[in-house]
């Protein structure tokens, strides 16, 4: 019995490292510096896709800016400049004998002021003229009284266009208020051209009618001192 207990030692010992090495043998082994470099690498990664994604949302960003800058205005507003002129016009036509809307200015102008000439029936006459130069005068003050009330459709146009601006999501429809705004400007120069025009119309025709008076007066005096003179003329 004695002999058999070293071998059944030995054996024994055997056994245990045997099972020791096959234990450590399936034990995983830890390399600390092969995972931090795969620690590294994920948030590499994680970084790289955080700004690939930042991109593409700037991208998206820009895209629907454009797209808003480039989105018009269906329907502008533009006033009704020419009807308003065409009404103004109109009021200057049938304002009185002579104006500049006349297509025969310069002919009928002639006629009815013909300078230094005596008048057959100056009563007639008079009366003509007087009544063209305060044909004009009332037609210059009729002129401004519709332009003052064409001035609250103007009003309510500059409004709408206020409203507009105040709303504008981009650049193309800016730039449209802008246009709109420009037009109406122009469109306020024009009226002024044409209260000007009915302004000149009236002081030309008063002024004409005064000249004219007076050319009649000096015509029919010198006619009367010629006759006085002529030696078949008796007192």
């Amino acid at each position: 019995m004695k002999s058999k207990s070293p071998l059944l030692i030995s054996l024994a010992i055997g056994i245990v490292f045997s099972v020791a090495m096959r234990a450590q043998a399936d034990l995983p082994v830890f390399d600390p510096i092969n995972y931090v470099q795969n620690v590294l690498n994920q948030a590499n990664t994680l970084k790289a896709t955080v700004n690939q994604a930042t991109q593409i949302a700037y991208q998206l960003q820009q895209l629907k800016l454009q797209v808003q800058g480039m989105r018009n205005i269906p329907r502008g507003l533009w006033g009704q400049i020419r009807s308003d002129l065409a009404a103004l016009q109109q009021l200057v036509q049938h304002g009185q004998d002579i104006s500049y809307a006349d297509q025969n200015l310069s002919s009928n102008f002639a006629k009815m002021y013909p300078g230094f000439s005596t008048q057959t029936n100056y009563v007639q006459d008079y009366r003509q003229w007087a009544q063209n130069s305060l044909g004009g005068i009332a037609t210059s003050l009729e002129d401004a009284q519709m332009q003052s009330q064409q001035l609250r459709n103007e009003d309510d146009v500059l409004q709408d266009l206020q409203t507009m601006s105040d709303g504008a999501t981009g650049h193309m429809e800016a730039l449209q208020v802008g246009n709109m705004v420009a037009m109406q400007e122009v469109q306020q120069l024009q009226k002024l051209r044409q209260l000007q025009m009915a302004q000149i119309q009236a002081q030309a025709g008063f002024f004409a009618t005064q000249q004219q008076i007076q050319s009649t007066q000096y015509a029919a005096l010198r006619a009367w001192i010629q006759s006085a003179n002529d030696p078949a003329y008796k007192f």
